[in-house]
């Protein structure tokens, strides 16, 4: 009698424990862009994830990255949001008789209009992967504003980048600002420093921490190096300044960096 009860409770964990994963994010074609909303509109319909999935007679996959078990594409033509897709996130069968079942809409020329949305959506493109953990960042984000699915107006915020975002430009920017006397005396082949660096809204550095080095004694040096810094990217989630803390991991072949330093 247990047994049934054990697995039940394992698969609710499972279940809660998946949406704290980022869902497959729906897609707004806008213009000549091809962004991502952080939240689908169609979450406006309530228990729409139930609904489909109760509605669904094959065979599909509730995965981490997809608890809701859909993704949807949209368009804005004119100013007006059209819903154009519902798809399956992993096979992208098309889930479009659904939605009209549960919406009480036909598709129109492949587009149904979105009036049951209202409310502010954000939606961001060129994802920056070593910022997005649980949350996706990206280097463009545009805030529409919607009222019974007309855009009534659009926000656009932008990333601050910085000439060091490169790896190798910022070795390099490093490398000329050793001081040769420190380094004369390394041994060993390569030296290795992992760095977790905090800046502020500026791009400006603020704290610089040697998490992990091959050579402990160049850890005033690196942090030295690398306060001197001009800039770091500043990013923004939903326009507000996202704040987290960036890890560095640089390598230098010693013979290299002594010849460099010189």
């Amino acid at each position: 009698m247990m047994k049934p009860i054990y697995i039940f409770l394992i698969l609710i964990m499972v279940a809660n424990q998946s949406k704290a994963t980022s869902q497959i994010p729906d897609v707004v074609f806008f213009g000549k862009d091809t962004l991502n909303f952080y939240d689908s509109p169609l979450d406006k319909i309530e228990g729409i994830s139930d609904k489909i999935l109760r509605l669904r007679k094959d065979e599909y996959v509730v995965s981490s990255d997809c608890w809701k078990g859909f993704r949807a594409e949209w368009r804005i033509i004119n100013d007006v949001l059209y819903l154009s897709n519902v798809l399956d996130c992993h096979s992208e069968k098309q889930l479009n008789p659904l939605i009209e079942e549960i919406l009480g809409i036909k598709f129109t020329d492949g587009l149904i209009r979105a009036d049951f949305v209202d409310g502010d959506y954000w939606a961001g493109k060129n994802q920056v992967y070593e910022q997005s953990f649980y949350t996706p960042i990206y280097k463009q984000e545009i805030k529409f504003a919607i009222n019974e699915g007309r855009v009534v107006n659009s926000t656009k915020t932008e990333s601050f980048e910085c000439d060091y975002s490169d790896k190798e430009d910022l070795k390099n920017f490093i490398l000329k600002n050793f001081n040769p006397n420190e380094i004369e005396d390394l041994k060993g082949e390569s030296i290795k420093v992992s760095v977790n660096v905090k800046s502020d809204n500026t791009g400006r550095i603020r704290e610089v921490k040697i998490v992990h080095s091959t050579h402990p004694a160049t850890n005033k040096l690196f942090q030295d190096s690398i306060m001197k810094l001009p800039c770091r990217p500043v990013y923004f989630l939903k326009g507000e300044y996202w704040s987290i803390e960036e890890s560095i991991y640089l390598s230098f072949n010693m013979k290299e960096l002594k010849e460099y330093v010189r």
